[in-house]
């Protein structure tokens, strides 16, 4: 993991201007991972890239897609909820705020967490569904498995609650339209 000193240096003057929202994350991503592994020994930025870009392909929405890239650059990756701040949207360093896992925390107080925040929710079923792919690593044993179960259990909750939460917004939405109609004397 970088240093502290290096961080704040990055965050000073590593990002060219005007560049977008998701070149920032990308930039971010790779400075926060430069150097990590992960279970199969590959470097870390080949499963914060595959996020990302099924971020991108899934959702089509350039700040999920940050969101994405930046999922582990605070709990993995050494920087700060105040690094992003300088360089990303409320919408963006909020839910990374979500999505980081506290040292202490346990898991499923973390999982209903995730779980409660639509967006947040949303790329941890990407960052699950790339985490399950047992394929990255050469010769899974049995932890890798058990992993893996617990993984499904927990994009199984967080996927119901996408279901519930996005039903929810539809049908305030269509209440929004009938409320609307019967202003305008539809």
């Amino acid at each position: 993991m970088r240093s502290r000193d290096e961080i704040k240096a990055f965050v000073r003057t590593g990002i060219p201007s005007g560049s977008s929202i998701v070149e920032r994350a990308v930039k971010f991503a790779e400075f926060a991972h430069d150097g990590q592994v992960d279970k199969g020994g590959h470097k870390y930025m080949e499963h914060v890239s595959a996020v990302g870009k099924e971020a991108a392909r899934r959702y089509q929405d350039d700040n999920l897609t940050a969101i994405a890239y930046l999922h582990d650059v605070v709990e993995d990756g050494g920087f700060t909820i105040s690094d992003l701040m300088m360089w990303f949207p409320p919408v963006v360093w909020k839910v990374v705020e979500i999505l980081t896992r506290k040292k202490s925390e346990d898991r499923e107080v973390y999982i209903e967490r995730v779980s409660e925040n639509l967006l947040a929710a949303k790329v941890k079923l990407v960052d699950l569904d790339n985490n399950m792919d047992l394929a990255r690593i050469s010769s899974p044993r049995q932890s890798d498995y058990d992993r893996q179960d617990r993984y499904a259990m927990e994009r199984a909750k967080i996927l119901d609650a996408v279901i519930h939460m996005e039903r929810h917004m539809n049908e305030q939405e269509t209440k929004s339209d009938r409320y609307a109609e019967l202003f305008m004397g539809a």
